[in-house]
This record gives structure tokens, C-alpha cells and sequence, in this order.
């Protein structure tokens, strides 16, 4: 979903609201310098791997009735995506448990406490534009203005679509704001899609 596939090893990475993805256990273990951010980071494993069991679980209860807003391309059928997610958030816990203080930071975002340009990349999955009624365009710039702060070559944002699937108001909001010109933004297609139309990758550049 991010086109990571020209990113080198030597790159300082923020995973940004990264809740209990397996992104950076995985990555770290590959030899990538990966820092996880979110706020559920201030609670205990088990407590978080508690949360985990319940919030999947009611996904998955919800999924039959929206089947026809994913495309089942990468997932076989339910039963395989709750397999994966259930083998992603154990992968997360037990490196939580490892290596928590290391590379799982508590932010409440939109203020962290990094340093100016901390990180060389930021990723941000599942968070921005997808809950456009949920975040307002203040709340999105205010993010995208600290993730530009503390970041010194670039932000992808996955997907830019709502949770409807399609194109979120907000993104040609963004593209026109007077105070992100400085910045190159672009779209760009990529090889992942679950949400139908949500294939599309936003990168803001220095």
C-alpha cells in the first residue's frame, strides 16, 4: 500500500497511528529502522491484545453486511482476513512486550514530542481522509503540518478514499491549501486494494 519497494534500509521511518499493526515487528526484523506512534502505546500488553480480541471480533461480525465495499483479491474470504489479523496483532504484542520502550512511542497526535526532522519518512495507514467525518480538515492539517515538521523527505498517506470508498472531500481541499505549496503532493496508484477504489497513495515531499 505504500510502494515500498525503493525505500533503503538506512531510512529513519515513522509509522504514524499505528495501533497494533504488524508493520514494525516486521520491518524491524528485516533490518529497517521503524518507530511506531499512537496513543494506545500507553497502555499494557495485555490490555491492548484484550482490545484487540474484542475490536476484531466485532469487525468481523460487521463484514458479511458490507462484503460488496472490499474487493477479495488479497484476502481469499473473511475467514483468511481474520486469520491474518489475528496473526498480525500477536506478531505486534509479542514485540510490544520486547521491545516497547525502543520503538513504540505514545503520541497524541496532532503534537508529538520529536524532534524537527526525527524521521526521513512517515506513513500514515488507515487514519487520515479514511475518517473524514470523524476528523475535520483542521484536525488533517494540524497532523500533516507536525508529520511535515518532524519529517525531512516525505509523508505517505494511504488510503485517500472515506470509509465509503470513495475519494475523500478532503484531499483536493489539502492540494489547494495556500500553506502546503512549499510541498510537491502527488497521488499515485499502488498494487494494493481491499476497500474498492482504495488504491491510491498520497505523498507530500520537502
Amino acid at each position: 500500500m505504500f510502494d515500498l519497494d525503493n525505500l533503503h534500509k538506512n531510512e529513519l521511518i515513522l509509522d504514524v497511528a499505528s495501533g497494533v499493526s504488524s508493520f514494525c515487528a516486521e520491518a524491524s526484523a528485516k533490518g529497517y529502522n521503524v518507530t511506531a506512534s499512537d496513543r494506545i502505546y500507553t497502555s499494557s500488553p495485555l490490555e491492548i491484545e484484550q482490545k484487540c480480541r474484542q475490536d476484531l471480533d466485532e469487525v468481523i461480525k460487521q463484514l458479511p453486511g458490507i462484503v460488496d465495499l472490499f474487493v477479495w483479491n488479497f484476502f481469499k474470504d473473511i475467514r483468511a482476513l481474520k486469520a491474518q489479523r489475528e496473526k498480525a496483532y500477536k506478531l505486534f504484542i509479542e514485540d510490544f512486550e520486547n521491545n516497547g520502550t525502543k520503538r513504540y512511542m505514545p503520541v497524541e497526535y496532532p503534537s508529538s514530542d520529536f524532534i524537527d526532522n526525527r524521521f526521513t519518512v512517515s506513513l500514515v495507514s488507515h487514519f487520515l481522509f479514511l475518517y473524514e467525518n470523524y476528523i475535520n480538515y483542521d484536525l488533517h492539517k494540524k497532523i500533516i503540518l507536525e508529520l511535515l515538521r518532524i519529517t525531512s523527505k516525505e509523508i505517505r498517506i494511504f488510503p485517500i478514499v472515506n470509509l465509503k470508498g470513495k475519494k475523500s472531500s478532503l484531499v483536493d481541499t489539502l492540494m489547494h491549501d495556500m500553506d502546503f505549496e512549499r510541498f510537491q503532493i502527488s497521488v499515485k496508484k499502488v498494487d494494493y486494494e481491499f476497500m474498492k477504489n482504495g488504491n491510491e497513495m498520497m505523498a507530500i515531499t520537502h
